[in-house]
């Protein structure tokens, strides 16, 4: 059974190596994680095991685009071994549901542009391909596909 909470400082290492595991390229480093999970317009929701080890992340921020609170999907994380079981779809319907709660009616995410699994995993949980492509968004040059969705 996966349980499901708001991660907080005591997190920081197991999510610093989580986030080395999933993106060995891309990973967030110390230093920023800290300050995600100790800034009030960002919130980390993990996945734990029974035993309590952290085996997926969500990690998401709010910030106000022409007058209006946008939120951003910024990292979603689960270990490959607990992947095709529900866990992102569970940890991506959380974090809407705290972008709720905080008035935010837009969620955006960027996607590589090769990630073809990451991009369809988010279109069936709703979320729409926008015309915008980030160029040389990733460490290594890729591109990212920007990808939107309206909260009710």
């Amino acid at each position: 059974m996966v349980n499901y909470c708001k991660a907080n400082l005591l997190d920081l290492l197991p999510i610093e190596q989580l986030e080395k595991d999933c993106f060995p390229t891309e990973a967030f480093n110390r230093h920023l994680i800290k300050n995600l999970l100790t800034n009030t317009k960002s919130v980390i929701i993990k996945a734990t095991e029974p035993s309590g080890g952290i085996i997926g992340t969500i990690i998401g921020t709010t910030k106000r685009e022409n007058c209006i609170s946008v939120g951003r999907i910024f990292s979603l994380c689960v270990l490959d071994e607990y992947r095709k079981k529900g866990i992102a779809t569970r940890l991506v319907q959380l974090m809407e549901e705290e972008f709720s709660l905080r008035g935010i009616k837009k969620i955006r995410l960027e996607v590589s542009t090769h990630n073809n699994i990451a991009r369809m995993f988010y279109e069936r949980q709703g979320y729409q391909m926008t015309p915008h492509i980030f160029p040389n968004f990733y460490n290594n040059g890729t591109n990212a596909f920007v990808l939107n969705k309206r909260l009710p």
